[in-house]
């Protein structure tokens, strides 16, 4: 029998060898890291049983604690963040911005809008296989950059149709940022941080729109035009411009992050593995990525190496038949869905969905048409200085209604310019969002986000009937800043819930399901809102109010 003393330096020699020739250049690694035969027995019955716990990569992530790696993470996954919204942003303002030059009526600016949501829709799918096949980083880097040229190509095509269709691969880029960057932050920070960390991206969502708010006070107003028979550019261009910067600066400072532990996990990258998780535990601790491995070792937790040995021998396995590979991982995705759509899982996942259409289609009904709505707003109070009262489907009713005479008047909005209150409505709007961020960020490891989504929903409901009622556009205003900052928190904290229903094996296909059906939910309200808010907006105002109520139930039916 080997002594347990010496079977633990015995095992710490074999790990030290493993660090030692990862970092010496053109020098052989070993091809498995093995344990004593003394302890395997041992290592088996702990392996067994971490099955029913946190998955090994999990622990292995809480033991580099919480320091400058999972702070200089955070930080640039909000900032992704923050980018997706200002791309979300943009596509409002283009609308009352842009009408006169591309010709929009009220269909064709709805046609615009969902042509972004609709790339939205395919984004989980696309994103969600690209990232579980090349990486959360590879994805994330690609999505980035696509998104930022499709958003500058934008900016000087002159012809409605193809800025329609580069919104749609906007659309796609910039969801596909917006959910893998919350599976890339998951997966580097602890477990311990991890739910309010996910839980406050949504204040950069909100600093997003409230940047792309202000960017537009400062450029679309400025007069000066550059127009020849084939092109065009004026200061909307300028701004759509700008709005696409932010990809490109932070796509570049991306390229420097690693790939998520687990990901490797999943790749059986073992090399590259631990020297992310060494890195992580020299930054965050500050000491040498050797005590990092002795710790888990001298805890007890050995089925690290198994999980090390058994990785990189799927790994030589994918990369002998890459194609065999890639089709393995779609069968194995739609057996996924399929579990997930079957009892006892089944009840879960179909009020998830329901929660995700229902969440997101009041969001998306006014969300996008919010500077538009401002901008009619501003056209009726300037028609009626004598004060009449109005709320948004009157406004909506009289200066877009079906005239026969309109097509002989200024159809398209030449004849007007923007008004400022339309940038300084949605700053109002991003300043008061920025408050509800809180008790959900605070709060949910305490009252869980079924309490939240579920009463935010429910508030949100009662404040968009209120709009119906009110009669001024600065009561609209102060109700619609409501509306919008607890249904934005609801939305951002559903993605984080539906993550948490699902078994972790499961976890990335419930979580691509949820968002396709959000992203349908976002076409779905944006195309009523298209066809409602001129001549039926009573019957859009019922919609959205019922489809909160529905979020609310479906909610409060999910069992965590």
């Amino acid at each position: 029998m080997v002594p347990k003393q010496q079977a633990s330096k015995n095992r710490t020699k074999y790990i030290i060898e493993e660090i030692i020739t990862m970092s010496v250049p053109n020098q052989r690694t070993p091809a498995l890291v093995a344990l004593p035969s003394t302890e395997t027995a041992d290592c088996k019955s702990k392996i067994q049983e971490s099955k029913t716990e946190e998955s090994v990569v999990e622990r292995a992530i809480n033991e580099t604690g919480f320091g400058k790696f999972n702070i200089k993470v955070t930080i640039i996954c909000y900032l992704i963040y923050l980018n997706a919204a200002i791309a979300n942003g943009v596509t409002g303002f283009i609308l009352p911005a842009a009408s006169c030059d591309l010709k929009m009526n009220t269909v064709e600016k709805g046609r615009f809008g969902t042509a972004y949501l609709a790339g939205a829709c395919l984004s989980p799918f696309i994103c969600g296989l690209l990232s579980d096949l090349k990486g959360r980083k590879w994805i994330l880097i690609v999505s980035l950059f696509l998104q930022g040229y499709s958003d500058l190509f934008q900016s000087i095509v002159p012809n409605y149709w193809a800025i329609t269709a580069l919104k749609l691969i906007s659309g796609i880029a910039a969801t596909g940022q917006m959910f893998t960057v919350i599976t890339y932050m998951s997966e580097c920070i602890p477990s311990k941080q991890r739910n309010s960390l996910l839980t406050f991206m949504e204040f950069f969502w909100i600093s997003g729109h409230g940047l792309a708010s202000a960017l537009g006070l400062a450029i679309i107003p400025l007069n000066f035009e550059y127009r020849n028979d084939f092109f065009f550019f004026r200061s909307w261009n300028l701004y759509v411009t700008i709005c696409s910067l932010p990809a490109f600066l932070i796509g570049s400072c991306f390229i420097f992050f690693p790939e998520t532990p687990k990901y490797l996990a999943e790749k059986g990258s073992s090399e590259q593995l631990l020297q992310v998780l060494t890195n992580m535990y020299e930054q965050n601790v500050g000491k040498s990525g050797k005590e990092y491995i002795e710790k888990l070792l001298n805890s007890g937790d050995c089925s690290i190496i198994e999980m090390v040995n058994k990785t990189r021998t799927e790994y030589s396995v994918k990369n002998n038949n890459a194609k065999s590979y890639l089709g393995t991982k779609i069968l194995k995705e739609l057996k996924h869905i399929g579990t997930i759509c079957k009892p006892p899982l089944f009840k879960n996942t179909f009020f998830a969905c329901v929660t995700a259409f229902s969440l997101s289609s009041p969001y998306y009904a006014l969300f996008i048409w919010l500077p538009e709505i401002f901008q009619r707003f501003a056209d009726f109070n300037s028609q009626h200085q004598n004060g009449s009262s109005s709320n948004i489907c009157t406004v909506s009713r009289e200066i877009h209604s079906s005239d026969p005479f309109r097509d002989q008047q200024d159809s398209f909005g030449c004849d007007r310019a923007i008004d400022n209150s339309v940038f300084i409505n949605n700053l109002y709007m991003s300043a008061v969002c920025a408050p509800a961020v809180l008790p959900m960020t605070f709060l949910v490891n305490r009252l869980g986000f079924r309490f939240f989504i579920a009463s935010y929903s429910i508030t949100s409901s009662a404040l968009i009937l209120g709009v119906y009622f009110v009669n001024s556009s600065m009561q609209n205003l102060i109700l619609l800043c409501l509306y919008f900052s607890l249904l934005s928190v609801c939305i951002t904290g559903s993605f984080a819930f539906f993550a948490a229903i699902f078994p972790t094996n499961l976890r990335s296909s419930g979580v691509t399901l949820t968002s396709f059906l959000s992203r349908i939910g976002g076409v779905f309200g944006n195309t009523i809102c298209t066809y409602l808010i001129d001549n039926n907006c009573s019957y859009l105002i019922m919609a959205v109010m019922s489809q909160l109520v529905v979020a609310a139930i479906s909610t409060l039916i999910i069992r965590e």
